[in-house]
C-alpha cells in the first residue's frame, strides 16, 4: 500500500520526488554510519580504559614489588651494618675487656698484698693482744718464780717481829704469844711499798687485821702478800714489774697499835706459808 502511494508519488513528482528520496536514503545511511562508529569508540574507549586500569595496576603492583624488595634490601643493608656495628663492638668490647681484666688482676693483686699486709699485721696485733691477756689473766711464761729466785725488800725499815711457824712469838699489842707466818717490817707511816718481784695483781682486800692487803702471783705457784696499805698505784689484774710501786706504809691497825707502823709481807707457796727472808736479798 505504501510502495504505491511511493510509486504513485515519484510518477507525479518527477525527478524532484526521486532527488528527495535520494537525500533521504543519504541522510539516513550518513546518520547509521555517525552512529555505529561512536559505538565502536565507545567500546573502544572501555578498552583502552580497561588496558590502562589494568596497566595502572600492574604498574602499582610492580611498584609495590619494587617498594618491598627496597624495604627488604634496606632491612638487610640495616641488619649487616647492625652486625658490623655488633662485631665492631665486641672486638672493642674483647679489647677493653682484655685491659679491664689485666687492670682488674692487678688491682687484685695489689689488693692481695695489700690484705696480706694488713692480715700479717693483725696477726702480729693479734699476737701482742694475746700476750697481753695472757699476762693480765693467766701466768705469762715471763712471770717466773723459782727456788732459785730472789726478792727484793718491798720497803725502808727493819723487822719487828720475824717470820716464825715453827714457834710463837709475842704479839705486844695482843699481849700473847702465836705463830707468826710473815715479816713486819717496821717502816714510817707514807714510805713507798714496792714490788718484791715481778708478777700479777690478783686481789687487793680489806682485812680487820692487815688493813689493805694486796695479793700478787709472781708464777709458779709462789705468791706474795703486802698488808697494812694505803693509796694503792695498783689495780687487780696489773702485770708491776720488780721495784715498780704498790702503795704506802698506812698507820697500823688495831692489831699493832704497840708495834706501830709497819708493812706486813708474807710469801705463800702452792698455798702454804713459807718464810720470805730465804728470798730476801
Amino acid at each position: 500500500m505504501e510502495k504505491g502511494k511511493i510509486f504513485d508519488f515519484i510518477r507525479k513528482r518527477g525527478t524532484l520526488g526521486v532527488l528527495t528520496l535520494a537525500l533521504v536514503g543519504i541522510v539516513a545511511f550518513a546518520s547509521y554510519r555517525t552512529s555505529y562508529p561512536v559505538t565502536t569508540e565507545t567500546e573502544e574507549q572501555k578498552e583502552s580504559t580497561q588496558t590502562s586500569q589494568t596497566e595502572t595496576v600492574d604498574s602499582a603492583k610492580n611498584a609495590s614489588l619494587a617498594t618491598v624488595d627496597q624495604i627488604d634490601d634496606g632491612k638487610k643493608d640495616a641488619a649487616q651494618i647492625a652486625n658490623t656495628t655488633s662485631v665492631q663492638a665486641q672486638i672493642a668490647d674483647g679489647g677493653e675487656h682484655t685491659a679491664g681484666t689485666d687492670s682488674a688482676q692487678e688491682n687484685e693483686t695489689e689488693a692481695d698484698g695489700r690484705h696480706t699486709r694488713e692480715v700479717s699485721t693483725e696477726s702480729d696485733a693479734m699476737t701482742e693482744d694475746t700476750q697481753e691477756v695472757l699476762s693480765g689473766s693467766v701466768i705469762s711464761p715471763t712471770v717466773q718464780f723459782t727456788e732459785d729466785s730472789s726478792l727484793s725488800w718491798p720497803a725502808a725499815g727493819s723487822i719487828l717481829m720475824d717470820y716464825s711457824m715453827d714457834g710463837t712469838v709475842y704479839f705486844q699489842t695482843l699481849n700473847e704469844y702465836k705463830y707468826n707466818p710473815a715479816l713486819i717490817i717496821g717502816s714510817q707511816t707514807g714510805n713507798p711499798v714496792v714490788a718484791a718481784a715481778k708478777g700479777i695483781v690478783e686481789s687487793i682486800d680489806i682485812n680487820e687485821e692487815t688493813g689493805t692487803t694486796l695479793t700478787m702471783n709472781i708464777g709458779d705457784n709462789y705468791e706474795l702478800i703486802y698488808g697494812q696499805l694505803k693509796e694503792v698505784a695498783v689495780a687487780q689484774g696489773d702485770v708491776v714489774e720488780q721495784g715498780e710501786l704498790l702503795g704506802y706504809v698506812s698507820e697500823p691497825t688495831k692489831y699493832y697499835c704497840e708495834e706501830g707502823s709497819n708493812l706486813y709481807f708474807a710469801m705463800k707457796k702452792d698455798g702454804q706459808v713459807t718464810d720470805p727472808c730465804l728470798y730476801l736479798e
